[in-house]
């Protein structure tokens, strides 16, 4: 039963992994070094297990490993489990009239310089929110990836404007690399534009705008960055996506954890 199981997955993952391909197409080795490579892992793993369950490896294993496999397996989900509940349930809300800025996290593009599907939802979502907070000042942020072929802001912006929003409410972060970076550089941005300190920002009404997977993290990380008067708002991810999404975050929320936990960091906004 157990190799039935193994090779199931290491079916549906392979499949899964040409989906997303598929649906979000980038370049060779860009491929190999993102996320959506676990899959293709997965399954070379599950195909690995299979053989080795085929020749009775599992049985010839010491009791002592055996039970090491197995601490280290439980341990893992249930660590994993106890972040997803974090993830799955943010405390943002989406804010009132008040909003001064909105800050549109970005989240990668394709080779070819195009939203994927996940950030077509998020900007579509920025929009409609914009249009609801006429006043509010926008900032897109996104640079340029290891394998992308421009800084992600410069196919946000020309985005979120093609839906309606004025050029000269939205301006283009095109240097952070992630989250954290994100919140900095658009807070100098907006200050500079403003003509106002950095601390004026941190203290303002500020939507943030995300992935409903996403939103929990940068919630977390816009309290430590000194941002005082934060609200957030997250589009739906697709559905094709929610695996891997979901999947990359736990381990991103694991990641900041340890971070907070071992360096103290990051801290506020200077």
């Amino acid at each position: 039963m157990a190799s039935i199981i193994c090779l199931v997955i290491a079916i549906l993952s392979n499949i899964y992994f040409i989906a997303l391909q598929i649906a979000s197409p980038g370049t060779l080795a860009g491929t190999f070094f993102s996320f959506s490579s676990v899959w293709f892992w997965i399954s070379v793993v599950c195909i690995i297990l299979f053989i080795f369950r085929k020749h009775h490896f599992w049985k010839n294993l010491s009791r002592k490993v055996k039970n090491f496999v197995l601490v280290i397996v439980s341990a893992g989900a249930i660590i994993s489990f106890i972040n997803l509940m974090f993830i799955t349930h943010p405390r943002l809300v989406t804010g009132s009239e008040k909003v001064k800025y909105v800050i549109v996290l970005g989240g990668g593009i394709t080779k070819d310089a195009e939203l994927t599907t996940s950030i077509k939802a998020r900007i579509l979502h920025a929009a409609d929110y914009l249009k609801k907070h006429p006043e509010a000042i926008a900032v897109v942020t996104g640079g340029k990836g290891r394998f992308s072929p421009c800084p992600e802001s410069d196919v946000l912006k020309p985005a979120l404007c093609a839906h309606g929003i004025e050029e000269n409410r939205v301006l283009a972060e095109n240097m952070a690399k992630d989250t954290i970076q994100n919140f900095e550089y658009s807070a100098a941005l907006l200050a500079e534009h403003q003509n106002v300190p950095v601390s004026e920002i941190l203290s303002a009404p500020v939507t943030v705008i995300t992935s409903d997977f996403h939103i929990a993290r940068a919630e977390r990380l816009a309290g430590r960055m000194g941002f005082t008067d934060v609200y957030g708002t997250a589009s739906k991810t697709p559905l094709l996506f929610v695996p891997t999404s979901y999947a990359r975050e736990i381990c991103s929320y694991i990641k900041l954890n340890l971070r907070i936990l071992l360096t103290g960091k990051p801290q506020k906004i200077e």
